[in-house]
Parts: structure tokens; C-alpha cells; sequence
């Protein structure tokens, strides 16, 4: 009699495809809010009530916290917290917002009798002055806008993504979308790796 044969699932992508994974963009996150000294480690320690032992292995990739220390920094520390908001988002948007079918019903709804308006919606959506889709005086913080930590999780859970997808998602100009992106490689949130043309965003953990 012949072994049954499981029903193979979707392999996870990006920080979600494995516990080494998950431990360097911990530490690549807690890094880039409490920097790499001695400090960081008591500052951690604090948020959390682990050992400095266990910190100390977060901070150097060797295991990310389990369980009830990853909550812990989820609700202590904004870095760490908009992190998952942006890979729940991601998540939450991957059923609409394949890059291909949203290019395809894009190409459907302009040959539609409605695309005046539709054209005009946009235009007004991607006016570069526009300053409720594009402020001028924005600056560019630590703390993340929402656009930033959808993107965030979208490259965090292995998808290619670039300013064209925040243009599409969010409705706003490729100047906004090109500066949110900016902000979070200055922040060494991510990284582009490959050629310019082909190449991609991932965590700037280098995994992935």
C-alpha cells in the first residue's frame, strides 16, 4: 500500500520563511531603534523583562523572542510594532493586489465607457502639489505613515515591490510614494539588491 501523500501548502516568503529569518530582521529592527551597544541590551531588557543573555541573542541573530517576549515588544516598541501592522496589511492585501491581475484590470476598466471620470480621479489623486496626497512639507521621520509599513510587510513577506505598487494601492503621486520609499532605506529598514532594472527591495538584514 502506497504512503499518503501529503497536500503540499505555499512555502512563506521573506521574514516569515524561516526562524533564522525571523531572528536577523529582529535584530536588524531592534538595532535600528536602540542602536548596537550595551545600552541597547539593558534598554531591551527592560521592555521586555528577559535576561540579558536572552537580549543579547536577539540582538545578534543567534534566535528571535517566542512567544510572550514577542508580544512584549510588539506593544512596547513602535519599530517592532509597525513592522507587523505592515505584514498583517500585507497579508490582508495579497488576495486583491496581485501586481499582474491589477495590471489586467487596469487595462480592462480604461477601454470602459466610465474613464473620463476615472482619469479625472486620478489626476486629481496624483497632483504633485496635491497636499493631501502629496505634502510638500512631509518630512521624513523615525515614525512610519501607514503607506511605509504596508511596504515595510510587503517586502518583509517576500513580495516585489516598488513605488508604482504604493502609487496603485494608496492612490498617491510617485513623488510621495518614491520619498516614503527613500525614508525607509535612510532608516535601514530595507535595502535594494540586483540591477535597477530587475533588482528588488528585501529587509536590509539581507534575508530573504
Amino acid at each position: 500500500m502506497l504512503p499518503k501523500k501529503g497536500r503540499k501548502l505555499p512555502k512563506w516568503e521573506g521574514v516569515l520563511a524561516g526562524r533564522q529569518i525571523y531572528a536577523e530582521t529582529i535584530a536588524q529592527l531592534l538595532e535600528r531603534e536602540h542602536g548596537g551597544t550595551h545600552r541597547a541590551v539593558k534598554q531591551v531588557m527592560k521592555l521586555t523583562d528577559a535576561s540579558e543573555r536572552t537580549v543579547k541573542h536577539w540582538l545578534s541573530g543567534q534566535h528571535g523572542p517566542d512567544t510572550v517576549f514577542f508580544l512584549r515588544l510588539v506593544t512596547s516598541s513602535p519599530v517592532i510594532r509597525a513592522f507587523v501592522i505592515g505584514l498583517i496589511e500585507s497579508s490582508q492585501g495579497a488576495g486583491d493586489d496581485r501586481h499582474g491581475v491589477d495590471q489586467k484590470a487596469a487595462r480592462r476598466s480604461s477601454k470602459t465607457p466610465d474613464t473620463q471620470p476615472a482619469r479625472q480621479d486620478r489626476r486629481q489623486n496624483d497632483r504633485m502639489n496635491d497636499p493631501k496626497t502629496d505634502p510638500i512639507n512631509d518630512p521624513i521621520t523615525d515614525a512610519l505613515n501607514d503607506r511605509q509599513r504596508w511596504f515595510l510587510g510587503r517586502v518583509a513577506a517576500g513580495h516585489r515591490c516598488r513605488a508604482a505598487d504604493i502609487c496603485g494601492h494608496w492612490k498617491v503621486s510617485a513623488k510621495t510614494a518614491r520619498r516614503d520609499i527613500a525614508a525607509l532605506s535612510a532608516s535601514g529598514l530595507i535595502r535594494f539588491t540586483g540591477a535597477r532594472r530587475n533588482g528588488r527591495y528585501r529587509p536590509a538584514s539581507g534575508a530573504g
